[in-house]
């Protein structure tokens, strides 16, 4: 993959996972019995504030006509496909983050290792103001594996580069440019592309 097909990636995924899918948006919620149910989809944003409420995250569509909801919970939904344009798609899952919870990401590119990446709300107060704003946080998660890696997310407790070498760490070749610094968290998807051409 090259320099150029990368920097694309970065501003499609830019669009897909910060803005839209939390606003009613054309798509479809592909449920775990077949069914397909289509309209204006949304889907909620995770905060990340010292005090925040996040409760089951659920998927809300809309019908285009009637404007009646339906809501749906991960016990339901198989996937959420938002629909952008023509070609332009977005795929949703419901990952597993921890032992007892499931949280929306979009699926940003599959094969060996799964990256998976979100929008988190973030506020910040200055003196009489009060901004509001999105991050994207970014998970990894194998084929065997029950729970999905952070490898960066909003509040760190590690480093992307020390997550990233500890979890690609079977691949030297990766490892080594993330020991380099020729590899670092704006190339995210090229180090995961890159593990899983290492692995297979």
């Amino acid at each position: 993959m090259n320099k150029y097909t990368i920097a694309i990636l970065i501003l499609l995924l830019t669009t897909y996972i910060s803005n839209a899918q939390y606003t009613w948006t054309t798509g479809e919620v592909i449920l775990k019995n077949g069914a397909i149910v289509s309209g204006e989809v949304k889907i909620p944003i995770v905060s990340k504030d010292l005090i925040h409420f996040n409760g089951k995250s659920k998927v809300r569509v809309r019908n285009k006509s009637n404007r009646t909801k339906s809501v749906f919970n991960e016990d339901q939904v198989d996937h959420i496909k938002f629909i952008y344009g023509k070609n332009e798609f977005a795929y949703y899952k419901y990952i597993p983050v921890s032992e007892k919870k499931k949280e929306i990401f979009c699926v940003v590119t599959t094969g060996s290792v799964t990256l998976y990446g979100r929008a988190v709300g973030i506020t910040s107060t200055n003196i009489g103001t009060i901004s509001y704003y999105n991050l994207n946080e970014f998970y990894a998660q194998r084929e065997d594996e029950k729970l999905a890696t952070p490898l960066y997310t909003v509040r760190p407790s590690k480093s992307f580069k020390n997550r990233a070498i500890e979890y690609f760490k079977d691949c030297p070749n990766v490892v080594s440019k993330l020991k380099a610094k020729s590899l670092n968290k704006e190339d995210i998807i090229a180090v995961v592309e890159k593990y899983n051409n290492c692995i297979n």
